[in-house]
C-alpha cells in the first residue's frame, strides 16, 4: 500500500540519512528531503509567505507523488509539535495512510552530528532548543525510534513497523 512515511527528528539526529536508506529499501519510493524544500523559497521571499508554507508545499509534493504511483513517500523534516505535523497532514489526501517516526538520540550525540554535517549551515544553539521542544512533545509525534546504531538498522526498524498493517499513525482530527 502506498503511503507517506514521516521521518521526524532534530537536526543532526540522522533523519536525512535514514530517509534515504529507507527510500532505497522500497522500490518505487520517492524521498522528499526537508532541506531541499527550504531552498525552493529564497530568504527574500520567505517573509511574505504564510506561516507553515513549507509544510503545505511538502504535503502538495507528497500528494503529487502518491497520485503518480509512488509506492512510499518518505518525508524527512523537523516537526517539534503536533500542530506542525497536523498542518502537513492536512494537505494530504484524506485517505492517505501516514506513518510517523521520530528519531531520537542522546543530545550530546545530536549536537556533535549537527556540528559535523558536511555542506550544511550550522544551527548552533537552535539544535538544543529544537531537541527540548521535540522532547516535550514526543508523545504526540508518532513512534519514537532510537537512532543510535547505523542508519541501515534504523531504516530496518522503520521498514518492519510500516510492514505491520496495524501501525498507521492516526492523524489528528481536522478542524472545519
Amino acid at each position: 500500500m502506498s503511503h507517506v512515511i514521516v521521518i521526524n527528528g532534530p537536526a543532526g539526529v540522522g533523519e536525512t540519512t535514514v530517509s534515504r536508506v529507507l527510500a532505497r529499501r522500497h522500490p518505487g519510493a520517492i524521498n522528499i528531503a526537508g532541506d531541499a524544500l527550504r531552498h525552493f523559497a529564497p530568504e527574500n521571499v520567505r517573509h511574505s509567505l504564510r506561516p507553515g508554507s513549507t509544510y503545505r508545499a511538502s504535503a502538495a509534493l507528497a500528494t503529487a507523488y502518491l497520485t503518480m504511483g509512488a509506492s512510499k513517500v518518505p518525508f524527512e523534516y523537523v516537526f517539534d509539535d503536533a500542530e506542525k505535523l497536523d498542518l502537513f497532514c492536512s494537505g494530504l489526501p484524506d485517505k492517505a495512510p501516514v506513518s510517523v517516526f521520530t528519531l531520537w538520540a542522546p543530545i550530546d550525540r545530536v549536537i556533535d552530528r549537527e556540528a559535523n554535517r558536511i555542506e550544511r549551515e550550522r544551527l548552533g544553539d537552535m539544535v538544543l532548543r529544537i531537541c527540548q521542544a521535540i522532547e516535550r512533545n514526543l508523545h504526540l509525534l508518532g513512534q519514537v525510534v532510537p537512532n543510535t546504531e547505523t542508519p541501515e538498522l534504523t531504516a530496518q526498524t522503520i521498514s518492519e513497523a510500516i510492514a505491520n498493517p496495524a501501525y498507521i499513525w492516526l492523524r489528528p482530527a481536522r478542524g472545519n
